[in-house]
């Protein structure tokens, strides 16, 4: 789900509309969205749900209720389970709570944030955040105002941003290197990030490797999926297997399908319960292709009808595939059919044939060309594409930008300017 994963915006009726269909991942979004207008009673029992459906962004966004309302150690409840397992979301917000606890000492006073998302200290503000910030310097400038740390690396970052915006380019250039040069994995997670937005997931991959191996789990899981992709499977199980270590959920599934595809069917299923007990509905559908493999079609039914019921278009499509294997196929049909409407190639054939039994050709026809115009490239069965970096993923100054202030003086031949860009990583747009 793009609004889970990425904080995309949602419809509130569709993400309403799947929570109450019980999607965890949508009971998760719909109660940060009613947080956000005010409904807390209401987000609450949403968020509550996810978070006893094992979701550790409910747990996150409680605790960021409490945290706005002042409740600090209600607010660690929530956070600190979900920090002991690595997660980074999880792990910044403890940091806030120590962070405002000291300020509270000093009488420093704090920003509201918003449900769900935190902005703890020292770490950039989420992009999916409600009040993420407009411009770099007002990014710079909540680093500043929230840091205790002068010599943080994050506080070297929005230094360089802020310098390089008033035209002290040699300043600027001390403090980027400063930043850089400190390996943090945020620092460099958020480099990547730049990266990936102008030269694509492929071409970004060093600056990616960069923050996976400085320890960035969002970094460790994109490079195995690269990794996975390109064939290199010893190194892409290396990175899944770190990012695991560090408490990234997604990385559950496509170590999974990894080890599935080498013959290891005992850690494959392990895994793939792993992502289903972690709220991944996508581990049913393959469970349930694992155990089809292993020759148990009673119990990969059981899961598969599960992840259909669950909202999975892969769910659906293959208990559609029994049902029609029994001779049921007004039940397949109603299954392809939902899969189909989102988009769902294989549903699409698959739903053609099932029309087509009935004589009704001219349906049959139109959902046959859609399935066949989306399958020109078939997709690997059941194994994840590479993903961008998750929802943990730390908004900041555009470099673009940065790069644009600087091209002023660099193409006037200010060789200071010119190694500013060229440690931005951008090419002089003069």
């Amino acid at each position: 789900m793009a609004a889970y994963q990425h904080g995309f915006p949602v419809p509130e009726e569709l993400a309403r509309e799947a929570a109450e269909a019980g999607v965890v991942e949508a009971m998760t979004v719909y109660g940060i969205g009613l947080g956000n207008r005010g409904l807390l009673d209401e987000a609450e029992v949403w968020l509550q749900r996810a978070r006893a459906a094992g979701d550790p962004m409910a747990a996150i966004a409680l605790g960021t209720i409490r945290l706005n309302r002042g409740e600090l150690d209600e607010a660690e409840r929530y956070f600190r389970p979900v920090a002991d397992t690595g997660n980074s979301g999880a792990r910044r917000a403890m940091e806030e709570v120590r962070a405002l606890r000291a300020a509270e000492a000093r009488r420093v006073p704090r920003q509201p944030q918003q449900p769900g998302h935190p902005t703890p200290p020292p770490a950039p503000v989420p992009a999916s955040s409600v009040s993420a910030p407009k411009s770099p310097a007002e990014w710079a400038g909540r680093i500043l105002l929230r840091n205790l740390d002068d010599n943080h690396p994050h506080v070297h970052l929005a230094m360089a941003v802020l310098l390089a915006e008033e035209g002290r380019v040699d300043r600027a250039q001390a403090f980027l290197a400063a930043a850089v040069g400190s390996g943090d994995p945020e620092v460099l997670f958020w480099i990547s990030q730049m990266h990936i937005d102008g030269d694509g997931l492929h071409a970004a991959m060093p600056h990616i490797e960069r923050a996976a191996d400085a320890g960035h789990p969002v970094a460790q899981h994109t490079m195995g999926a690269l990794l996975a992709e390109a064939g290199e499977t010893a190194r892409a199980e290396h990175y899944y297997r770190l990012a695991v270590a560090a408490g990234h959920t997604d990385s559950y599934l496509n170590l999974g399908v990894l080890l599935r595809g080498r013959g290891d069917l005992d850690g494959a299923e392990a895994y793939y319960r792993k992502a289903i007990e972690a709220g991944d509905i996508g581990g049913m559908n393959n469970l349930g292709n694992l155990l089809r493999q292993r020759g148990d079609l009673a119990r990969a039914e059981r899961w598969w009808h599960r992840a259909a019921e669950e909202g999975s278009t892969d769910g659906m499509v293959s208990y559609g595939a029994v049902l029609a294997e029994r001779g049921e196929w007004d039940a397949a049909e109603e299954w392809w059919l939902r899969a189909a409407e989102e988009g769902h190639p294989a549903a699409q054939l698959n739903l053609a044939e099932a029309l087509l039994r009935k004589g009704r050709a001219e349906e049959a026809e139109r959902w046959a060309r859609s399935g066949a115009s989306a399958l020109a490239s078939p997709p690997v069965p059941d194994a994840p594409v590479p993903d961008a970096p998750a929802a943990d993923t730390p908004a900041g100054p555009d470099l673009a930008a940065v790069a644009g202030w600087l091209s002023g003086p660099a193409g006037r031949g200010d060789g200071d300017a010119r190694a500013a860009l060229d440690l931005l990583g951008l090419p002089d747009e003069s």
